[in-house]
């Protein structure tokens, strides 16, 4: 159960969307993985709004298409379709949020598919969300202690020094970075792993399609949004988010590996296993009591379940729509009891896998 938990964390880092990490640009950081006054904090909280909204004009102009080799990559991540009564047909595929230049140009079969289809449906539009302005000021407001504190004055100071020398290890800490509260530096702590591992949120499979989509004028569908994410994740109990970092700094090399792991698992399209086994660490040392043991169960429940059912819902309706969509969301959504591949074969739908040549 607790590998599941730790990987979690890290393999859903890929799983929510909603503002990425950009791990080449150092000037702000807003959260890939995690998400959403006092008059004293207001010039801060200005700053930070000011430097993600920079950070945002970045991304959006670095996360066009990586330079085309001469070969498609060789890559075959898990793909699945639906035909729909009305002789539609719904594309799934399951993707991780930070990839490299290995992964393209992308294989055949996904761009053909992607250019089969009417619309693309994504988690959130983080290409339009990064852009705006007002949406980077309320998520800076979230992300920043607003009492006039710094993250040292809220969590363990052994934790705390640990989680700055990885960051500086990394090459990724500033001083301003003090200011942002727990939830904040585990999505730093984030960054660093991505950047451990070798790979680029801007260099993601959504944001990637995303791109190609908003410069083509095609329909973009929302099946979640930025602001519903960013409620998830920063509205968890303070006790959660501090087990949280101290999952990510703790076991840090642990955590990198296990990304590396899944990340090489998604290109080769075998993640179904790796998600659903429940292996545990053998060096597990951090206490966890049984009201955190039901904090951790509710955020599972939040994070995979309940979203797994909301998206089995609007992928019916895509379905029995009529129109040809090309759906991307996390790989993790799609597998176990839960997931969309199941809740849609419990609901009569013929799931088809797209074999690769």
């Amino acid at each position: 159960m607790y590998k599941k938990i730790l990987c979690a964390a890290v393999a859903l880092t890929m799983c929510l969307c909603a503002a990425g990490c950009s791990d080449k640009d150092n000037s702000s950081v807003v959260s890939s993985s995690q998400a959403d006054s006092s008059s004293a904090a207001e010039t801060t909280v200005t700053t930070a709004a000011l430097e993600s909204s920079s950070q945002a004009e970045t991304t959006t102009e670095s996360s066009s298409q990586p330079e085309p080799t001469e070969d498609e990559a060789d890559i075959t991540p898990a793909m699945w379709k639906v035909e729909g009564e009305k002789g539609n047909t719904v594309y799934f595929l399951g993707s991780m949020h930070a990839l490299d230049d290995s992964c393209y140009p992308l294989p055949n079969e996904i761009t053909d598919a992607y250019n089969a289809s009417d619309s693309l449906a994504v988690e959130c539009d983080i290409y339009a969300y990064m852009g705006d302005f007002d949406s980077q000021m309320e998520l800076a407001e979230s992300m920043i202690y607003q009492d006039g504190t710094t993250i040292a004055d809220h969590i363990d100071a052994d934790l705390y020094e640990s989680a700055k020398q990885i960051l500086i290890d990394e090459g990724l800490y500033f001083p301003l970075y003090d200011m942002y509260n727990v939830t904040m530096w585990s999505s730093l702590i984030e960054s660093a792993m991505m950047m451990n591992a070798g790979l680029d949120s801007t260099k993601g499979l959504d944001m990637q399609m995303l791109t190609t989509a908003h410069e083509e004028n095609k329909d973009i569908i929302e099946i979640e949004s930025a602001e519903f994410q960013n409620e998830l994740l920063y509205t968890q109990p303070d006790e959660f988010n501090e087990f949280m970092l101290e999952s990510y700094v703790y076991y840090y090399e642990d955590q990198c590996e296990e990304l590396k792991k899944s990340f090489e698992l998604w290109k080769a399209g075998d993640m179904k296993e790796y998600i659903e086994t429940e292996d545990e660490f053998d060096d597990i040392e951090i206490e966890i009591s049984d009201e955190l043991q039901a904090m951790i169960d509710n955020y599972n429940k939040q994070l995979l379940d309940d979203r797994n059912a909301g998206m089995i819902e609007k992928a019916k309706d895509m379905i029995d729509g009529g129109q040809n969509v090309f759906y991307v969301v996390g790989a993790a959504h799609f597998y176990g009891e839960t997931g969309i591949l199941k809740g849609l074969e419990d609901a009569g739908y013929t799931v088809e896998e797209i074999q690769y040549d």
